[in-house]
């Protein structure tokens, strides 16, 4: 898909998100340049793991309160609060923008326009 859109100027300052769902397809950071989501999250469940106790959300033994595994075979999890997930999450604020490079069991990948 391709979208082309005219934004007002005073977006240049700000950090630009485009989301499918709750799932991050594509942001731009303000003075940077556009990145795209190649690789899809495969639900391992580690960026809601191992947090600091200045989390916005109940944090149990190091991990969300809210993240939840699905039943069956692999390993996957999900958080227990689904669309109403904050958006901090969704984007990877609470974590850092680029956290998610730091997990090796992370398949999610953006890459340059």
């Amino acid at each position: 898909m391709k979208i082309e859109l005219e934004l007002p100027e005073w977006t240049d300052e700000r950090n630009i998100y485009i989301m499918a769902g709750i799932e991050l397809a594509a942001y731009k950071n303000r003075g940077g340049k556009w990145l795209v989501k190649t690789e899809r999250c495969n639900q391992c469940g580690k960026c809601c793991m191992n947090l600091r106790l200045e989390h916005p959300f109940p944090v149990i033994d190091g991990r969300c309160a809210h993240l939840e595994k699905e039943p069956g075979k692999a390993p996957k999890y999900r958080c227990a609060l689904g669309l109403q997930r904050p958006f901090g999450c969704c984007v990877g604020t609470f974590q850092g923008s680029d956290a998610w490079k730091l997990i090796l069991e992370c398949t999610e990948d953006f890459e340059e326009l």
